[in-house]
């Protein structure tokens, strides 16, 4: 294998590692901090990720190679990873919240799983290509919208204790809806010409130094996205039909 190849295989490993070592973190480590620092570890599980496929670029290897290997690892920081957060989260409450939020995160990892097995069946035997969209939330952003949820509920107000489930129930199917989502340069166009108050209160949960509800914020802005974008393209589509 050549370095590049060596290299690009390393970063996916990185990501699938990070998943083991978060879960890691929260069975060894007895300190009210773990579940914190373990939520971290699926941030730096989606640095690895974006960056695996810049330094595969240009291989001169089938695309199936990279994308096994990184549906694999995601499987591990993206679907086992929050699952084992959310449960984690609730066994900090009731029998009935741990229950509740063992559920969750069982459902959550299924609908990631199964989202990586639709990536992977699209992505094997296919040529790469520019992508300016994905189809259904992709399984690292569900993630992340998670972990920040669980870091926002543990320093946030009390009222912010079920966040965390609400975002697991919402992600979840929506990881396998055939709902379009921008990517980021789409998003970030997408936030500025928003007229209803998310972006606003993004800014609002930032000033108040609370980096983890900023981020929950973002997070149900991109989620809620794509559910507006459809919701826009069916209108449209009506409205057509009309004339």
């Amino acid at each position: 294998m050549s370095y590049r190849a060596l290299l690009a295989d390393g970063l996916s490993l990185g990501n699938g590692s990070s998943g083991v070592v978060g879960v890691i973190v929260m069975l060894t480590w007895h300190d009210p901090r773990a579940l914190a620092v373990a939520c971290l570890f699926v941030f730096i599980a989606w640095g690895f990720d974006s960056i695996d496929g810049l330094a595969a670029r240009g291989l001169e290897r089938s695309p199936a190679e990279g994308a096994v290997l990184d549906s694999l690892c995601d499987t591990s920081s993206f679907a086992a990873l929050p699952a084992a957060l959310l449960t984690a989260y609730g066994a900090r409450g009731g029998h009935s919240t741990l229950i509740i939020s063992g559920i969750a995160g069982g459902v959550f990892f299924g609908c990631a799983v199964l989202r990586l097995r639709r990536y992977t069946v699209g992505a094997v035997g296919h040529i790469p290509e520019e992508r300016t969209s994905f189809e259904g939330v992709p399984s690292p952003v569900a993630a992340m919208s998670v972990a920040a949820s669980i870091l926002a509920a543990m320093t946030g107000p009390p009222a912010l204790a079920w966040m965390p489930i609400l975002f697991a129930a919402g992600a979840a199917p929506l990881m396998l809806s055939r709902i379009r989502y921008r990517d980021t340069p789409r998003l970030a166009a997408w936030m500025i010409r928003a007229k209803w108050p998310l972006p606003i209160l993004a800014v609002i949960a930032y000033a108040a130094r609370n980096v983890a509800v900023a981020l929950s914020v973002f997070f149900a802005a991109y989620l809620a996205s794509g559910v507006l974008s459809s919701r826009e393209r069916t209108r449209s589509d009506m409205g057509s039909e009309g004339r």
